[in-house]
């Protein structure tokens, strides 16, 4: 079973992805839990989601502990993310302008920012990262683009589904792996 927690900021889209990431999976032919963790947050406060996968069926219902990837939405979060907890052998995917290694993690890197600018996916809250992030993590976890791309559409049918498809094919075909 591989788990994921993602940390960011209150309207950055943290539980979205969540639910994302667990459709893809199921639309991958596995089991996918999301689990957002609602205590007292509020926009713009850190706060944190986590997905379960697995290519059997998933018994657990808690937190995720120790899981063996970490996205980080905000650079700003790094150091909180990695103090929560990460596997031994955890992987970081970062949301950074620039190449951010991470202690002594494998770490991923995509401009999650700038590839939602460019592609006009803003809320009130900003630049919608989470989209272009979705694209980076199914390609790290090696989500096939194509599954990437139905369970988008599948979410958002029309105009918006095939513009998040443009932001997060991008940010699929440029996270780049940067240390360890």
């Amino acid at each position: 079973m591989l788990e994921l927690r993602i940390n960011g900021f209150g309207g950055q889209g943290s539980v979205t992805l969540a639910h994302l990431l667990a459709q893809a999976a199921l639309e991958n032919g596995e089991h996918g839990q999301a689990l957002p963790f609602f205590g007292v947050e509020r926009r713009g406060a850190p706060v944190r989601a986590a997905v379960r996968m697995s290519p059997t069926t998933i018994h657990a219902h808690s937190q995720c502990e120790l899981p063996n990837f970490v996205v980080v939405m905000s650079e700003k979060l790094v150091q909180a993310a990695v103090n929560e907890g990460i596997c031994e052998t955890g992987t970081v995917i970062i949301n950074a302008p620039q190449a951010l290694a991470v202690n002594n993690y494998p770490t991923w890197q995509v401009d999650a920012e700038t590839i939602a600018r460019e592609a006009d996916l803003f809320s009130a809250d900003g630049p919608n990262i989470n989209i272009p992030l979705f694209g980076a993590v199914c390609r790290v976890l090696n989500i096939p683009q194509n599954i990437m791309e139905q369970t988008l559409m599948n979410k958002w049918p029309g105009a918006n589904g095939r513009r998040n498809l443009g932001a997060a094919g991008k940010a699929y075909n440029t996270v780049a792996q940067i240390g360890v």
